[in-house]
């Protein structure tokens, strides 16, 4: 059931699909460039320091920006679906939220990586839940909860099926997978499979993102639902 209402919220992204598989390629094309780079500074006989920082620094916000864009539309047109709002309208104040709370949640997983590894890696998967906390969560905006905090609640209680979608789809999967796909990932010797490719992982990340939002919602939503309509 999980996995099958996870797919049908794939399914009912319609045209966002579009600028997300647009989004797709931008990243792979952008990390692709920024790779190259870093490699080449690292060979080279006198690398730059600073050249090597800024392009590091790059890297990292191509894989913030990006994401966050994508899930941004993912998550618009579930508020939408429950809300009954046109379906591709995307609201200003949960958008720049999520930007907001996305790179706190960043920070305080950087933080905590620097000073403890495990502490790190418990805060990267504890706040996964932030950006459907900030799209989903009525009580979010009332002010009433804090994104990071409502999220680490939320993946106590849920702990076991959050752990299996991370070790599945961003451990086991991408080591399956990348015997195969990573020959074909180099824009220029395959630009039109490494297109493929990068559509092929972006579908898996937004996929197991989907489950979590999932997990959320049936967590969350459905019984504050019921509670209504007994109320009526």
């Amino acid at each position: 059931m999980l996995f099958k209402n996870a797919f049908k919220k794939l399914v009912q992204l319609k045209l966002f699909l579009i600028p997300i598989v647009l989004f797709f390629w931008i990243s792979s094309i952008f990390e692709h460039f920024l790779v190259k780079k870093i490699e080449a500074i690292i060979n080279s006989a006198d690398p730059s320091t600073l050249s090597l920082i800024g392009f590091a620094s790059l890297h990292l916000v191509n894989g913030i920006i990006f994401p966050t864009l994508i899930t941004l539309l993912a998550l618009s047109q579930m508020r939408n679906l429950k809300r009954g709002a046109p379906m591709y309208q995307i609201e200003g104040s949960p958008s720049e939220q999520l930007f907001i709370e996305t790179l706190r949640s960043w920070g305080k997983t950087t933080w905590w990586f620097l000073a403890f590894i495990l502490p790190g890696l418990y805060k990267f998967i504890a706040y996964a839940y932030v950006p459907v906390v900030v799209f989903l969560d009525p009580e979010y905006d009332k002010g009433n909860v804090d994104a990071l905090q409502a999220s680490e609640r939320h993946f106590r209680k849920r702990w076991l099926s959050t752990c299996f979608v991370f070790l599945v789809f961003y451990l086991v999967f991408p080591i399956m997978l990348s015997s195969v796909l990573d020959n074909y990932k180099d824009f220029n010797d395959t630009p039109v499979l490494a297109l493929l490719v990068s559509i092929f992982n972006g579908a898996l990340g937004l996929f197991a993102f989907l489950l979590l939002a999932e997990i959320y919602i049936q967590t969350h939503v459905k019984p504050l639902e019921n509670v209504v309509v007994k109320a009526i």
